[in-house]
């Protein structure tokens, strides 16, 4: 009897953490750290120009002058349509807020330093309890800040470089109804805080011309936390243990005319490395899962037009491919490529500036994918998935 009570608890969690590791490892990267960046498409790794580079290319705060800070936030609202063995619903609607906030400070003509907290990795994905696909997912949540220190050097007239450190804090909650216990809600609860390290090069060839680089390291999680089924289990501990890829981004700045800047990114991120998760259930037996994800790469073309000496007008487009195979799929995004359209506009008044971007995320669908919940497989299509993004931010040089 006790061999079959641990296996029935094991087989509620690992079926749990099947859906968690997805959440965490299908693409559900965040670029939105400013919204003169989000107006240009997230371009703004060679010609950035306000302290949001902390987080795009700390190298590019050479170009910052004195001390200056900026701030924001983009709310931001996905949506899909879901068939589950023909069944349709649809995600709930819901905003999420994704603040940032930066300040850096030249120190002399050669040294700089920054400080930036923003967001790389987040998730909503709610239904209503009863629909057709409770026992595969209710509601999802996954949400981090990161906090990104970072120093810059002018080596030369024309070429900088950066290195910052990381600190990550993530926090993971998901919710379903699972079949094998008459439809009680399984609910897993962690959060965790990890380190890592970024760096970023820039070389500006002429006043029309530049080339900017950053690397992101690879980040090892551990979330920590616990599991239970309402009614049925009573909490256990639980420890999640994985590392997430690194990320290479590379951007090319073109100003054709001194009011035209022009800017092609390619960002390739190693999903590789995202290769298993380690489970820890405190009393119960550890487990490993493996994944089978590919590396995706991200296209970035974006634009601004200075209009007069105080407005600025941008625009920009990103093609994003998705690194979840379609046998991978999962119900909280069942990623697939994306395109993203964005437009912004820009006010100067002397020395504060208003920053507003507008967003609209159009994800491809996806048919025929098998989901199995722990008691059978289920059959999902998904369609009609969309993000509106909206946002405000303001900056200020002393």
């Amino acid at each position: 009897m006790k061999r079959a009570s641990v296996y029935f608890v094991m087989s509620l969690l690992f079926s749990m953490f099947a859906v968690a590791a997805t959440a965490q490892a299908s693409g559900f990267g965040l670029f939105e750290w400013g919204n003169a960046a989000l107006g240009q498409g997230t371009a703004f790794y060679a010609n950035g120009d306000d302290p949001s580079v902390v987080a795009y290319n700390p190298a590019q705060m050479t170009r910052l002058e004195g001390t200056q800070v900026y701030g924001g936030i983009t709310a931001i609202s996905p949506y899909s349509k879901v068939k589950v063995d023909g069944s349709g619903s649809a995600t709930s609607v819901q905003v999420f807020a994704v603040p940032h906030a930066y300040v850096t400070h030249q120190v002399n003509d050669k040294l700089f330093i920054g400080m930036g907290e923003f967001t790389r990795f987040g998730l909503g994905t709610k239904f209503e309890d009863y629909w057709a696909g409770q026992t595969l997912l209710r509601e999802a949540r996954l949400e981090s800040f990161s906090f990104n220190p970072s120093v810059a050097y002018k080596v030369t007239d024309n070429f900088s470089v950066a290195a910052g450190i990381e600190a990550i804090k993530g926090t993971f909650y998901v919710t379903k109804a699972y079949a094998l216990a008459g439809g009680a809600p399984l609910n897993v609860d962690v959060e965790g805080t990890s380190l890592t390290g970024n760096i970023g090069l820039l070389y500006d060839f002429n006043d029309m011309f530049s080339v900017g680089f950053s690397y992101r390291a690879p980040v090892s999680f551990t979330g920590d936390g616990d599991a239970e089924v309402d009614g049925i289990l009573p909490k256990t501990s639980a420890t999640v243990e994985a590392t997430f890829p690194d990320q290479y981004s590379l951007g090319f700045g073109y100003r054709p005319l001194d009011d035209l800047s022009i800017e092609f990114d390619l960002v390739f991120t190693r999903w590789e490395l995202f290769d298993s998760m380690e489970f820890d259930f405190g009393a119960y037996t550890d487990k490993t899962e493996t994944f089978c994800y590919k590396n995706a790469w991200r296209f970035q073309l974006g634009a601004e037009y200075m209009a007069t000496e105080n407005w600025a007008l941008r625009a920009g487009f990103v093609y994003d491919q998705t690194p979840t195979r379609h046998a991978y799929a999962s119900m909280m995004l069942p990623a697939n490529d994306r395109f993203m359209y964005t437009l912004g506009v820009g006010y100067k008044l002397n020395d504060l500036t208003v920053d507003v971007a507008g967003m609209y995320l159009v994800t491809k669908e996806r048919y025929g994918m098998n989901m199995h919940d722990g008691a059978v497989s289920h059959s999902v299509d998904y369609t009609d998935g969309r993000t509106l993004g909206l946002g405000l931010s303001f900056g200020y040089k002393f």
